[in-house]
This record gives structure tokens, sequence and C-alpha cells, in this order.
């Protein structure tokens, strides 16, 4: 583990465009000061990150754009955890207490990507405190802000705890639905070019629509097909890269019947058509 405190403010208003594919980023980050609004591309809508806030990320093949207000200072202490290393200590009875969508996360061999925000509480505030007011140095401060780090997660996973046996999310009696949810995500996923319709993907994993749509958003912070729509873009973004494949093989192959279309919504979202894309990349090799 290791702990950042990060700070920053700027001169302009900034729109910051990130990608994620050759690195990750898996940890708690708590605001101290200020706001920025950023969206996980195929993981959240717009979300504010803000004073008094929290989340738990495992941030791996997602793209980001981050929007910053010129002259407000933001600050956050950022706890950034190696998961493998980390959780391998714990035996199946111990992982068996962890949240179920942040297991679904660590799953496998690879890192899937998981977003979950919180509130701040007192007991986090006192904790953050004596992390910034840390009154040691050398090994004892090491010993120290390890410590602080394990009462964070343990804080982390009581406040998840809570909220589901206080049906903030979830009812505690539902929380297969949960695994549904993540049953159903990995149906679309896995039939980018033929994908089941709503009523259908929820009759597959023994939901009903409402709650499927319902849940689904709660989960990803986004509706299912818009969920879908971003994946196949960024899977799109990712095949053209490569340059195996012409755009019109990557279109179909991530499920667009209509090239224009494809054309259209690509350059929405990444500023160039796929054909300049797939050029400017292939300059750059």
């Amino acid at each position: 583990m290791s702990i950042c405190i990060n700070e920053r403010e700027f001169i302009d208003d900034l729109v910051w465009v990130k990608y994620s594919l050759d690195e990750f980023q898996f940890g708690l980050s708590f605001f101290l000061s200020g706001k920025v609004r950023i969206e996980r591309h195929g993981l959240t809508d717009e979300t504010d990150e803000s004073v008094g806030r929290y989340y738990l990320e495992c941030n791996c093949d997602i793209k980001e754009t981050e929007w910053w207000k010129a002259g407000e200072k933001f600050s956050r202490i950022y706890l950034k955890i190696e998961p493998q290393e980390f959780f391998q200590s714990f035996d199946e009875e111990e992982l068996e207490q962890i949240p179920i969508s942040l297991r679904q996360a660590l799953i496998g061999d690879k890192l899937q990507p998981y977003y979950h925000q919180g509130e701040i509480t007192q007991q986090m505030w006192t904790v953050l405190s004596n992390i910034l007011q840390c009154p040691y140095q050398g090994l004892m401060k090491r010993m120290y802000l390890e410590s602080k780090s394990m009462e964070l997660i343990m804080l982390h996973f009581q406040q998840f705890q809570e909220q589901d046996v206080h049906n903030h999310r979830f009812p505690a009696r539902d929380l297969s639905d949960i695994d549904k949810i993540y049953q159903a995500k990995e149906i679309l996923l896995g039939n980018l070019e033929n994908p089941p319709s709503l009523i259908e993907l929820a009759r597959q994993v023994g939901l009903n629509d409402f709650k499927l749509k319902r849940g689904f958003r709660q989960v990803f912070g986004t509706s299912a097909f818009k969920y879908l729509h971003d994946y196949r873009l960024e899977k799109a973004r990712q095949l053209l890269v490569l340059g195996e494949m012409k755009v019109e093989e990557v279109a179909f192959r991530v499920g667009f019947d209509s090239r224009s279309y494809f054309a259209f919504a690509f350059r929405k979202k990444f500023g160039l058509n796929p054909k300049q894309y797939f050029q400017q990349r292939q300059k750059s090799v």
C-alpha cells in the first residue's frame, strides 16, 4: 500500500481526457477540499467528486474525462492498494465478507473496472486528520500510517455493510440480485453483435425489467445499453489501435450495423471519425 496527498489548482478551466490502458489504479480516494466532475466512460455517468465524499475504484482500461474549474483548490488523500498482494492473505471465509461487487472486480487473472462512492464519516475524518498530522518519523511513521490505512479500509467495508442493512442500495435479503446484475453485464459484453433486449436480458438473469434497469444504474452508474454502447466504442478504439482490421470490420465486430452511425458515435466520443483515428495512430507507431 502507499498513501499520496494530492493538491491541485488550475488558473483556467480545464477538460482533461485520460487513457488508462497501460496501468491501473486500485484504491480509496478521500476528498478534503474542492470539486471535480469525472466521467468514467463505460462505467459511470458524470459524477461529482467533492469535499466530504470518497470512493473506492478499480480503474483499468477505462477512459476518463475530467472537468476542472479555475481557481478552486482541490485536495485529497489517496490510498493506493496492490489488490492481488493485499487480498491474497485473506482466506476464503474472510473474502466472503468483502462486498460482492468488489469481489467481482478481483475475480480471475485480469482486474475488472469497479467504482463505489460513499460519504466520509466522522470516524474517517478523524483517521484522515491523524494521517495529515502524523507525529512520527522513520519506521514508526510507516507503522503508524499502515495502521491508519487499514482502519480506513475497515471503515469503508463497515459503511458498505451498513448501507445494505439500511436498504440504501439493495435490501440485505436481495444481495443475490447484485450477482444477477453482474451476470447481465457479462451477457451484454459477450454478445456485442447481437445483444438481447432488456426484457430478454432480465428473463435470462431472473429479474424483472424494472429491477434490472434500476439495479444496473445503481451498480454501474448508467443504463445497461449506455454501458454497452460505451463499451462497444472503447473496444472499437482498441481494435483500431491494433491496426489489424479495416474500419468496416471493426464496426461489425463490436456490433454496429450502420457504418455511418458507427462513425458518428465514434466521432462524438473520441473527437475523430474511425478512419482518421486509425490513420493518426498508424503515423505515431
